[in-house]
């Protein structure tokens, strides 16, 4: 469990330690007009904007297990339009990394530890079809990204000449390598 007063002690200390924050003149809308969609996995934490070379209110990162776009309206590309139409991105580079933990996951094994957490036969049938076109897709990262790059390049939604890139990230080194799409 969280000790939520630590993290309100921490962010006390923090904002007393930056006073420079509200004077930054920073906006929602990166200046970079890049948008990334990467991976959750906590080793990305704190590393990947920096080994890019990036700092706050340059761009806008997405999070998501295995930085898995797959269907034609999730919170991802609902995201992604916010920010394409109404924060002015014009690119978006899509960071998968070695060693996902998504690799590890089947829709089955998944499915049968959220009935062993009391989750009801019921529930999960509903999301039975998602699960499966989604978890048992994943099997090689980078081979993740290449799907993910070409589903939104032909995706309806956004606009002609948006450009949509692809790299993989290692999360041991930060060491970034652009896959050619």
């Amino acid at each position: 469990m969280i000790d939520i007063t630590k993290i309100i002690e921490t962010n006390k200390e923090y904002v007393k330690q930056h006073p420079e924050l509200p004077k930054a003149g920073l906006t929602s809308h990166p200046t970079k007009k890049l948008g990334i969609v990467t991976c959750m996995d906590t080793r990305l934490v704190g590393m990947l904007e920096e080994a890019l070379g990036f700092n706050r209110g340059e761009i806008i990162v997405i999070k998501t297990a295995g930085n898995s776009v797959t269907q034609p309206i999730d919170n991802i590309v609902q995201s992604l339009l916010v920010a394409t139409y109404g924060m002015e991105i014009e690119d978006v580079l899509i960071i998968g990394h070695e060693n996902c933990g998504m690799i590890d996951f089947s829709a089955t094994t998944f499915m049968e530890s959220m009935k062993a957490k009391g989750i009801s036969e019921d529930a999960i049938r509903m999301i039975e079809p998602g699960l499966i076109d989604w978890m048992d897709r994943f099997h090689i990262s980078e081979d993740n990204v290449i799907y993910t790059v070409n589903f939104l390049r032909h995706h309806p939604l956004f606009p002609k000449g948006m450009g949509f890139y692809g790299g993989m990230m290692d999360p041991d080194t930060g060491e970034f390598r652009y896959i050619e799409i």
